[in-house]
């Protein structure tokens, strides 16, 4: 039978609206990233629900055989209207939700991906405005390990000297790779013509910092940054690294510039 109705529970991530005044929405729920057909256009029932960021229950009735998938029915569980007050919180939220999509919810840990998500939407309003970007940047940060992606954060990729050891930093990351070099090996990198103008400084209090987010709540991240002295380095270096795991630039993260 190509017809079924199907039951999910997830978060809105993003919605869009077409020409007919219809809506196609993206779901996230432990079973998958779903594209999702509103009809009905600002008369339906539904569409003050299918909208970002609201956790829901939500109703499908899926034609596998065209692959045409619809919003028939949802039941709020949770909101976060708090977000729509604050600029920085939201779009803090908006590129915590474009990663999750680029990267297909880190290369399938749905599950993962939601309850990640759903803690830093919970978190946000807590967190002053100023800081509201560094709580995205921990998630950026800890979204990377998931995917394979997380570079060695105690010792140069390239020869296997631990960043502890003398003269080993100030290190680099080179723009567009995902490994930390010691001071050496970057050196050794820009002789063969990579621009020094591409390569992110990495030194103890970057290396300090990324451990430490990796542990803590992302309201506690986001102190630790705000207050670490190489804070433009570690967001440049999250930066690089996240839209290398999205394989291109990150337009939310664009407007924290």
């Amino acid at each position: 039978m190509a017809e079924r109705n199907e039951r999910y529970r997830g978060l809105f991530l993003h919605a869009k609206d077409t020409a007919r005044g219809d809506r196609i929405v993206t779901f996230l729920c432990k079973e998958g990233i779903l594209s999702l057909f509103l009809f009905g256009g600002p008369k339906s029932s539904l569409r003050s629900v299918a909208t970002p960021y609201i956790l829901a229950d939500i109703e499908v009735y899926r034609d596998r055989r065209n692959d045409f998938s619809k919003l028939t029915g949802a039941t709020i569980l949770e909101t976060f209207d708090s977000l729509h007050t604050s600029f920085s919180h939201m779009q803090a939220a908006a590129a915590a939700a474009e990663f999750v999509i680029r990267t297909s919810a880190f290369g399938g840990e749905y599950g993962l991906a939601l309850q990640m998500i759903t803690t830093l939407l919970r978190e946000l309003p807590s967190i002053e405005e100023d800081s509201a970007p560094y709580a995205m940047y921990a998630f950026l940060w800890n979204a990377l390990a998931p995917q394979g992606l997380a570079p060695d954060i105690s010792a140069c990729e390239h020869c296997g000297k631990r960043f502890t050891e003398e003269g080993s930093l100030p290190g680099r990351l080179l723009a567009g790779e995902r490994s930390f070099l010691c001071a050496r090996c970057a050196e050794e990198r820009r002789r063969q013509g990579f621009p020094a103008s591409a390569m992110l400084l990495i030194d103890a209090m970057v290396l300090q910092c990324l451990r430490e987010i990796l542990d803590v709540s992302y309201s506690q991240a986001a102190r630790c940054m705000s207050a670490n002295p190489s804070l433009l380095h570690i967001e440049a270096i999250i930066e690089s690294l996240a839209e290398s795991a999205a394989e291109g630039p990150l337009q939310s993260l664009r407007l924290f510039h």
